[in-house]
């Protein structure tokens, strides 16, 4: 187990378990991680099976490709900072109070998981799929490009900003219109 230290680039992770740690740069494989941030990483197609990720902090990263649902799910808490994250599967997840801040999380899915509490502030959700998910008392203020339907997700107590908040009414097949001028 390593504790308390700081991997930079081209540094080659040798152990299973790392707490309270800080990566910069790093490519790394399946391990533990408590209390870690993960700052300019790239986890281009990392395999997470067994994984635990345990309150960790990916600030300035590039993640693509990345299947979630083989991680550990005990303690399972993310936080994801001005982050890219492409094509990454969250389905029938437990992520409650994770966040997704200030973040382009493009074409994930969210199908069947729990977000309550969490937050997706001003991040860009384009192609992101959210079905019969609880989206309870989430944040979404200044987050755009999110395509929710209200038939299938719960949003009670959820936060959205206008004008951005009307993509809602996609879901129930209403259009709003400008109103003609006299």
């Amino acid at each position: 187990m390593i504790e308390e230290k700081t991997f930079k680039k081209d540094k080659e992770l040798h152990d299973e378990i790392f707490v309270e740690c800080i990566f910069e740069g790093c490519d790394f494989a399946k391990k533990r991680f408590l209390n870690c941030q993960f700052i300019c990483c790239n986890l281009t197609a990392v395999k997470m099976e067994g994984t635990r990720l345990q309150e960790v902090k990916f600030l300035e990263c590039k993640v693509m490709g990345v299947d979630f649902t083989l991680c550990d799910p005990t303690f399972l808490r993310l936080y994801f900072a001005k982050s890219l994250l492409r094509g990454c599967n969250f389905t029938e997840m437990d992520l409650k109070e994770s966040k997704f801040l200030d973040s382009d999380v493009k074409e994930c899915h969210f199908v069947q998981s729990n977000l309550e509490k969490g937050s997706f502030a001003k991040s860009k959700l384009e192609g992101t799929m959210f079905h019969q998910t609880n989206l309870n008392q989430v944040n979404f203020l200044g987050a755009t490009h999110y395509q929710i339907n209200p038939l299938n997700n719960r949003l009670k107590g959820a936060k959205f900003a206008s004008p951005e908040a009307l993509s809602l009414l996609e879901g129930l097949e209403i259009k709003i219109e400008k109103e003609p001028l006299p």
